[in-house]
């Protein structure tokens, strides 16, 4: 356990185990009409159904004259003979293409694992090229490839007596999974290539970012604080967003995008007629037909969305737009003392918005959407949002306020100051550092470096996600982060309590957060750099401040978890020649151990050496 390195499997399997509750197979479900499901076959066709009703349009259309013109419109284009040729595809790209598969990944229904597909020789590659050349010559997607094994995921908090409550996950060929990235070369270098993609969509679209999104949104709202303005916020949500696409409306706008025909007919080919089973234990269900949606687990699905949402209405009122794949949010700040001018104005964007979801056959849930009044205020508001306030509406229905909202994993509350936030990631880090308690702590056999990598991939990660979105919190709150590294500090390396915090950071070689929050935001400033700037208000800046954790040394605790005084903030100081800084006078703070009772111990501050008597 000691020599073992962080990129053997043993390694990560047992950190995923520990991370993870387990598997816990599903028990009887209760159907729709009240009876219940017992055994596997049961429980199999139950699940079936339930995705079977979520993979259709169950309510009826809002514009049926809309619909068939736009279904006979499509019909009218895909039954003419395709005159646009696409980019034949090379030996060379699918050898990059297999080399970038993953092993680990679950086959589907025919069998054939990632690992077998990285196993082909020259000939069985070549072959598969002739193959996708033909697909691609007459529009054709293979039916086999079309099939797909489908399991359930238990989603977090969600009764487990209920088949809505588990997450479909289709396991799909993998030589299906290489030609779909075939074509989403080709769909992604003529969408981004000609820049068709709006820029307020920030989903699945090279360098960028969720926190990018994000940041964007703080950065208005935080522009309006200066100003004394006030910022209304509307985040939708959005019900079945990629398993209720509109397939001819899709088909539609990939001929409004100017798509090359002959690959929207490969695509139309590639949506239509799909079909599933699922599988439970060792039983499946009957075969089923997918009537909508973009196929769950393909590389080619979330391209396809962000063609379906291109033509969104982008308000021209002031009112901003927000996109990442189906997470949808407008925002707008306005100088007007009384709310009521900004509600109108705002609702008028809502409006537009709304007949846009109805006619192209996106739905909507406003009960659990939630809008959200940003206002200043150095302390906390005993009220929602201002007495004076309307509500808004969408499908006749009210859009609850709300204080706080997590949008692309940030918790935005109404004044940002992110408390909510930091107190949520630092629950789950507390979480994840007891269930890796005996990797990790004084106990383990692992050696240092991996319990540092196991903290920096799995602990760390949570805490500092988005950091340079609130990164200008205040102190008190990012120290409490603080402390839960301080901790592990002291766990891993079994040292004692006198040990200073900044000298455990230097010897695990690990920077405090508040380096590491503002070295990710000068990369993430910029990463940004291509983004028009028109969507930022500011740049973002980090300023310096200090650690306050704890009181200086002669009044600690006896945790030991002291203030990181590292100078700058920037790397931890070396101690001085000649001077320990351990109980019992070891050369590294690695192999100290506590003194014995009575005996008079050397304690260096990294300034001056006290003596102190235990």
């Amino acid at each position: 356990m000691e020599e073992i390195r962080p990129s053997h499997k043993a390694f990560w399997s047992v950190t995923k185990a520990l991370k993870t509750e387990g598997y816990t197979p599903i028990p009887p479900l209760k159907r729709l009409d009240g009876s219940t499901a017992l055994d596997d076959a049961e429980v199999a066709e139950c699940l079936a159904d339930s995705i079977e009703t979520q993979c259709s349009h169950v309510s009826p259309p809002h514009d049926p004259a809309h619909i068939s013109r736009i279904e006979e419109e499509v019909l009218q284009k895909t039954s003419l003979e395709p005159r646009d040729d696409l980019t034949p595809v090379s030996l060379s790209e699918v050898q990059l293409l297999v080399r970038s598969l993953k092993t680990r990944k679950a086959p589907g229904l025919d069998g054939i694992s990632n690992k077998a597909i990285k196993c082909f020789p020259q000939q069985l590659l070549s072959l598969l090229v002739a193959i996708f050349n033909a697909c691609l010559q007459n529009c054709y997607f293979p039916p086999a490839w079309k099939e797909a094994e489908v399991i359930g995921i238990h989603k977090p908090g969600k009764p487990r007596d209920l088949p809505a409550s588990y997450r479909p996950i289709s396991l799909l060929s993998g030589l299906a999974k290489l030609f779909e990235r075939v074509l989403k070369t080709r769909l992604s270098d003529h969408l981004f290539g000609k820049g068709l993609i709006i820029d307020e969509q920030f989903g699945f679209r090279p360098a960028h970012s969720c926190p990018q999104q994000v940041l964007r949104v703080v950065e208005y709202i935080s522009e309006g604080f200066k100003n004394k303005q006030k910022t209304v916020a509307v985040f939708f949500d959005v019900a079945k967003a990629f398993d209720r696409v509109w397939h001819a409306g899709l088909v539609y706008k990939l001929y409004s995008l100017q798509v090359p025909d002959r690959l929207i007919i490969i695509i139309q080919n590639y949506l239509i007629n799909r079909h599933f089973t699922f599988r439970h234990e060792r039983t499946h269900s009957t075969r089923r037909i997918i009537r909508a949606g973009v196929p769950q687990g393909s590389a080619l699905s979330p391209l396809l969305y962000s063609a379906y949402t291109n033509d969104i209405p982008r308000p021209t009122s002031g009112v901003q737009l927000a996109l990442f794949a189906d997470d949808t949010a407008l925002y707008y700040k306005n100088r007007n003392r009384t709310t009521l001018p900004t509600i109108r104005r705002f609702q008028s964007a809502i409006d537009e918005l709304d007949q846009w979801f109805r006619l192209w056959r996106i739905d909507v849930n406003p009960e659990k959407s939630a809008a959200i009044q940003f206002k200043y205020s150095k302390g906390r508001s005993n009220f929602v949002v201002d007495w004076n306030t309307p509500n808004l509406k969408m499908l006749n229905a009210r859009i609850p306020w709300q204080r706080s909202y997590k949008y692309l994993g940030v918790t935005l509350d109404r004044n940002l100051l992110f408390r909510e936030h930091i107190a949520r990631v630092r629950k789950t880090a507390l979480f994840y550092t007891a269930r890796l308690g005996a990797m990790l702590g004084r106990k383990s056999k692992l050696s240092r470096r991996n319990k540092r990598t196991i903290y920096k991939m799995c602990i760390r990660t949570v805490m500092t996600y988005a950091s340079p979105v609130f990164a200008h919190a205040a102190p008190t709150a990012l120290d409490r982060l603080q402390v839960i590294q301080n901790k592990f500090c002291r766990s891993a390396t079994d040292a004692h309590w006198c040990v200073r915090n900044s000298v455990l950071h230097r010897d695990l070689e690990l920077p405090t957060l508040s380096k590491y929050m503002k070295d990710a935001s000068k990369r993430f400033s910029t990463s940004r750099d291509h983004i028009p700037m028109r969507f930022f208000e500011r740049r973002l800046t980090i300023s310096r401040r200090p650690h306050p954790l704890y009181p200086p040394l002669g009044r600690a605790g006896r945790n030991g978890n002291r203030p990181v005084t590292v100078p700058g903030d920037i790397h931890a100081e070396t101690t001085p020649s000649g001077v320990v800084h351990s109980a019992c006078q070891a050369p590294s703070t690695l192999t100290c151990r506590p003194a014995a009772l009575g005996e008079a111990i050397i304690v260096s501050d990294l300034s001056k050496t006290r003596r102190l008597t235990t």
